[in-house]
């Protein structure tokens, strides 16, 4: 049981007061995260990020019995090699006001994502397409769910990547073989989504760490860069296959319509709401994630009115619901304390370099734009192998190594970032999307995550290092 709901179980059974006021100083501290990081993006005031980390650090102080010890330790050790670094960088308050916008904005996209992603998956017709998905023959089907990420996981964020995954592990009688295509297609559409989409906090930290690229400039090469890892995938997946009988077997039209007829609508709303939050982010000249978090929940509360007026109920339930899911986010406390610790430590760990040893790596890789990239992406991989969060190893060497240092184009720069850090959360087996997939398709962890995805990954670095370094040399003058 969620302590959301233990927590209002025991407001209304003999415990009114104190169970109330927790409830009250939770859901407080829960709703000044995201108000405080619409201030901050929407007029940059310093009050805002400090008062930021306040509730942040409030919110996991009242939940800090929830959260696990590895993620306790973990980000005590975080804190406390920022806490010893500070004295010894230049500009120490500006390198820990940085981690804490970066840990506030994640937090942020948590909650209002959260709210819009469980009442999407009330829908009917959403699940409907998902299990439809796996009506399409085995051997045809690793295409239909990677591009099906990109819809359910980019705008639902990860309770869609969790939903697809809970559907393929209902498949009891797939073989081995044909649950490591299901899960290697959705854990590498996962992968190519965190490229582009601005439902996830990989962009909106990226753009954080950079003062020019908005996230409509970076869109075109995003997508490219995606297409190419989907298409990658697709081939890899196909191989083993060619000579297979599953490779074979019937072209499976019959089952293309009907799923087409019903996502279709599925399809309309999501682009419809991806487009309504571009126009507005123009319109406004505000931030693409700002646009997110004032916005998520006034849809969310709306989609959960509109399913609850069918049962003849109206705005009441539709309210209570909102404020169920709000609530509920206050078990996601560790992941708010983790990135808190991983963005403050990124930040303060890489104005800690010495300037000498980064000007060295600049000196050697500037005049190879294709090496740049790769090093940016390969580092980040690398990096998390060790157990480090890759949201950690994405802020330490995009901050340690920044785009004039290697020579290269913001844009270039930030998207071989994203790259590393995407294909870092598949492969290493200490993600929460390894975790996952681990966990509900019955596979051991090393299987699939490193050993299904190293040869995706070491060609997917190759692939992206080609297209951001070929940019890079065209566009030089």
């Amino acid at each position: 049981m969620s302590e959301a709901r233990h927590i209002k179980g025991t407001a209304g059974a003999g415990e009114p007061s104190g169970s109330a006021l927790r409830v009250a100083a939770l859901a407080l501290a829960m709703a000044v995260i995201p108000l405080l990081t619409l201030v901050d993006l929407l007029q940059g005031a310093r009050w805002a990020v400090w008062s930021l980390g306040v509730a942040s650090v409030t919110f996991v102080g009242m939940q800090v019995n929830l959260i696990g010890p590895g993620i306790r330790r973990t980000s005590l050790a975080l804190a406390l090699v920022s806490g010893a670094l500070l004295p010894f960088i230049d500009h120490p308050l500006q390198a820990l006001e940085r981690g804490i916008r970066i840990g506030g904005l994640i937090a942020s996209l948590l909650l209002t994502v959260n709210l819009l992603s469980r009442a999407a998956l009330r829908v009917p017709r959403v699940r409907h397409v998902v299990g439809g998905l796996y009506e399409v023959p085995a051997g045809q089907r690793y295409l239909p769910l990677a591009m099906a990420s990109q819809f359910f996981g980019g705008l639902l964020g990860l309770a869609g990547i969790a939903m697809m995954m809970e559907m393929a592990a209902g498949q009891e009688q797939a073989s081995n073989i044909e649950k490591i295509s299901a899960f290697s297609a959705i854990s590498r559409g996962y992968a190519a989504l965190s490229l582009w989409s601005p439902m996830y906090s990989n962009m909106s930290i990226v753009l954080a760490l950079y003062q020019g690229p908005s996230w409509v400039s970076v869109l075109p090469y995003a997508l490219t860069i995606s297409a190419f890892l989907i298409a990658l995938g697709a081939v890899l997946d196909w191989l083993p296959r060619r000579k297979s009988a599953g490779a074979r077997q019937g072209p499976g039209h019959g089952h293309w319509f009907p799923l087409l007829r019903a996502a279709l609508p599925v399809m309309v709303c999501m682009l419809g709401f991806v487009a309504f939050m571009v126009v507005t982010s123009q319109r406004l000249g505000v931030p693409i994630p700002a646009v997110i978090i004032g916005t998520a929940p006034l849809v969310a509360w709306a989609l959960n009115t509109a399913l609850a007026a069918h049962t003849g109920a109206r705005v009441k339930p539709g309210a209570r619901l909102l404020g169920s899911d709000f609530l509920s986010f206050s078990v996601m406390s560790g992941e708010v304390m983790l990135f808190l610790a991983s963005a403050c430590a990124g930040t303060v760990m890489a104005s800690a370099v010495p300037p000498a040893w980064t000007a060295a790596v600049g000196l050697v890789l500037g005049p190879w734009p294709f090496i740049g990239c790769l090093f940016l992406a390969l580092s980040i991989v690398l990096l998390s192998a060790t157990a480090i969060h890759p949201m950690l190893s994405a802020v330490l060497i995009a901050s340690s190594f920044p785009p004039q240092l290697l020579g290269l184009p913001d844009i270039a720069h930030l998207c071989a970032v994203l790259v590393g850090w995407g294909l870092a959360i598949i492969v290493t087996p200490f993600s929460v999307l390894s975790l996952m997939a681990s966990r509900f398709s019955g596979i051991p962890l090393l299987v699939i995550s490193l050993r299904a995805n190293l040869l995706f990954v070491a060609l997917s670095l190759l692939v992206s290092t080609l297209v951001l370094g070929g940019i890079t040399t065209l566009t030089r003058p």
